[in-house]
């Protein structure tokens, strides 16, 4: 599980498509380190995602909400909302995910379909969603998934079309069944949300600066400890072990990618203290910079 931990860092957002302009979707079947309790990072992106476990019980994080999830459980992640995936250490957590861009399923014109039966589960404001099939529809809706999962696998002739079918099926048994249970409030935490976003963005694009609370506190017009409480009651992290994780993901792409000496990498990820940096490296990636350069090696 090494190679696997090396080659795929995913960074806190996605910003690689998924898929390919003629065919906006992709799927990926995980079955991640067990020796890392949080088994996808915090991230969010402009697709819309399926997410099927297939083995193990997790927890899935969805915009500062927990929830417990098993077996053919499904979720359903609209786009831009924060989402990750914890599970025990040591225990076995398989699943797949369909990863799709809304556009796949609308058409050139803005028609009834797309208006009544797509967008309340496809826009951004939409909730996300765990499924437990229980009921014959949510059973039909985990065979609709895994004919996905199958044909994107197999890729017989005209798949493509097929996936498709199978994707406006899905989300037919969703809009006859649980469509009239969209509420029409807003959600009061979408100011929040939004806030966390663009604190995260700005730790980003500084990440190679020296920060603190202040400069934060000033960029954002609010008191240190709002930003703290608000921030870890989203991510689950304080905003600096989210920028020290973003930084350490950074310096492992520099590490795989560079020649540079370990210390100038560390430096160019914001790490002014050699040790600290090594520890900072082997608490989120369980080894040393020096161990993971050489572990490239054998890739």
């Amino acid at each position: 599980m090494i190679e696997a931990d090396v080659k795929n860092i995913s960074h806190l957002r996605e910003t690689t498509p998924h898929g390919n302009p003629m065919f906006p979707l992709m799927l990926y079947d995980i079955s991640p380190d067990p020796s890392f309790e949080e088994r996808i990072g915090c991230h969010w992106h402009e697709e819309i995602e399926f997410l099927v476990i297939t083995k193990g019980k997790a927890s899935v994080h969805l915009n500062g909400e927990i929830y417990p999830v098993k077996e053919n459980s499904i979720c359903l992640i609209p786009s831009n909302h924060l989402h990750f995936l914890t599970c025990e250490i040591n225990q076995r957590l398989d699943f797949f995910a369909i990863v799709f861009h809304p556009d796949f399923l609308y058409s050139l014109h803005h028609d009834t379909i797309q208006k009544k039966y797509l967008k309340p589960f496809l826009s951004s404001k939409s909730s996300c969603r765990i499924i437990e099939p229980s009921h014959t529809w949510e059973q039909q809706l985990l065979q609709c998934l895994n004919a996905i999962r199958e044909a994107f696998h197999a890729k017989k002739y005209a798949y493509e079309l097929l996936i498709k079918i199978k994707l406006l099926e899905a989300f037919h048994l969703l809009a006859e069944n649980t469509i009239s249970e969209q509420s029409s409030a807003e959600n009061t935490s979408d100011h929040r949300i939004i806030l966390v976003k663009s604190i995260m963005e700005y730790l980003r694009k500084n990440y190679e600066k020296d920060m603190t609370l202040s400069e934060l506190e000033k960029e954002f017009n609010l008191s240190k400890g709002h930003i703290c409480r608000m921030f870890k009651s989203i991510t689950h992290m304080t905003p600096f072990e989210y920028l020290n994780y973003y930084r350490i993901n950074q310096s492992a792409d520099l590490l795989e990618h560079s020649d540079d000496e370990i210390s100038i990498i560390a430096t160019k990820c914001g790490f002014n203290n050699i040790s600290y940096y090594n520890r900072t490296f082997q608490k989120y990636m369980h080894m040393t910079p020096s161990k993971f350069r050489k572990n490239l090696e054998f890739l």
